[in-house]
């Protein structure tokens, strides 16, 4: 074959290809299968749902909940996707009423990008409900299978929930953007067997000093009335929490807490890879998990606190942990100019079982009102704590434990052992071998003992 007419081959070659690929072939006939655009194709099937089909208009301004609730009841019929082209959605909670409900089960949520398909609350109350009923302990009665993905949620400075997950279980958040809220973004109540990937949540707090705003919240009870909704005896377990950042916020970041009612345990907690910054401090701590809490895990972390919210000033512990079986490791907790931490984290080790951190480093500006550590005084059980230490200020404070203690991790020292061997004080109970002369040291009560090692 010559070149001119290997040329001309390879270019009606290219031209079939592309008329396949839109529909019309080069000599301009329709293809019997396929169609001009995805979009177009999507709207074919019966399971896709596009809310602008129903009604929705997306321009920030037209109340839109009507119409993306007719495709969200449209597709709980038998499962599909509700899909949001890019725009603004105003809706509008009612009273105790949510804005949207999501009333199947296999619904799923998703948007053009999480910054381009946006959901605004248009007054106080709950943005989107996605519960089942506490009827079943089986979790039968859950919400069950559904997912919000590549969407935003923007609170536009109202009160109440952006996102209910009370009584539901394998669900999956994954790149979702939340904004300007002023309450508790996610609460989770009896929520088992879900993920979160890629969530970030700007600029959302509750009232100053609030004691019970976090931005997200994993709990088994919101009330302590029984058959009220939001009590639950279960519990919530086996969550996990995938590169998510929390930025700006004001009352904390991340709880997991019992609750006001039940005496079951949260469980099965994972945070990895997860940021909790902010400089609108009026509250705290960021990352809390309370004595309730089992098998609990949290690596990875940095949690930042570099000011407060104007009219604030009282600094805050920035981690309280106390999980049973749990442990917190590789963490950098920093702050700035600003004197805005008491403890870097607090503490507490029931009875029976050990507190485990290891790698947890303050990297401080300015340095803590208290101490890195703070042992609270109510612990009864053991801590093990390796390689925890702040840069600049007190290393431990609080009721510093006498059992399983070693500070920090045993090492081979060129002589006797003296607290001039550690770069910082260590704790009694930290072990050393003086390699030279062969014997062990145990530092107890501020002194250092040794006993001489078998030859």
């Amino acid at each position: 074959m010559s070149a001119e007419a290997h040329a001309n081959n390879n270019t009606a070659r290219r031209k079939f290809l592309i008329g396949a690929a839109t529909g019309v072939t080069s000599a301009g006939a329709a293809l019997a299968v396929g169609t001009s655009t995805p979009a177009a194709a999507a709207a074919e099937t019966t399971d896709w749902f596009d809310v602008t089909q129903h009604g929705a208009v997306g321009n920030g301004s037209t109340d839109d909940t009507s119409a993306i609730q007719a495709a969200i009841d449209a597709a709980a019929a038998k499962g599909g996707t509700v899909y949001f082209p890019a725009g603004s959605y105003l809706v509008k909670p009612t009273g105790s009423t949510p804005a949207l409900t999501i009333t199947g089960n296999n619904i799923r949520l998703t948007g053009a990008s999480s910054k381009s398909a946006m959901l605004v609350k248009g007054g106080d109350g709950i943005l989107m409900r996605m519960s089942g009923t506490p009827s079943a302990p089986s979790g039968s009665t859950h919400r069950r299978y559904c997912s919000v993905d590549n969407i935003g949620f923007n609170g536009n400075g109202k009160t109440g929930l952006l996102l209910e997950l009370y009584y539901a279980n394998n669900c999956t958040v994954r790149d979702v953007f939340m904004t300007s809220n002023r309450d508790i973004c996610i609460d989770g109540v009896e929520f088992w067997d879900s993920r979160f990937y890629n969530l970030v949540i700007e600029s959302c707090t509750g009232p100053a000093g609030s004691s019970a705003h976090p931005n997200i919240w994993l709990r088994n009870s919101s009330t302590a009335t029984a058959g009220a909704w939001g009590y639950s005896t279960d519990n919530t377990n086996q969550i996990h929490f995938v590169g998510c950042r929390i930025e700006a916020f004001g009352t904390g970041a991340l709880w997991i807490t019992q609750g006001p009612a039940g005496t079951n345990n949260p469980n099965g907690i994972h945070i990895t890879d997860c940021k909790f910054e902010t400089s609108q401090m009026q509250g705290g701590p960021h990352l809390k998990v309370d004595s309730s809490c089992k098998h609990v895990h949290a690596s990875n972390i940095y949690a930042y606190a570099g000011n407060f919210a104007p009219g604030y000033s009282t600094p805050q512990n920035i981690i309280t942990w106390a999980g049973i079986a749990s442990s917190l490791q590789n963490v950098l907790i920093a702050n700035g100019t600003t004197s805005t931490i008491n403890a870097g984290v607090l503490l507490y080790a029931g009875p029976g079982t050990t507190a485990v951190l290891r790698d947890v480093v303050g990297l401080y500006g300015t340095k803590p009102t208290g101490t890195h550590l703070y042992y609270e005084a109510s612990s009864k059980g053991d801590f093990l704590v390796e390689n925890s230490y702040g840069n600049i200020g007190g290393q431990v404070s609080g009721t510093v434990p006498t059992t399983n203690q070693p500070g920090t991790p045993m090492r081979l020292v060129g002589g006797p052992v003296t607290d001039a061997s550690f770069t910082r004080p260590p704790l009694d109970g930290t072990t050393a071998v003086d390699a030279l002369n062969k014997r062990l040291y145990v530092r107890v009560g501020g002194t250092w003992r040794w006993t001489a090692l078998q030859a």
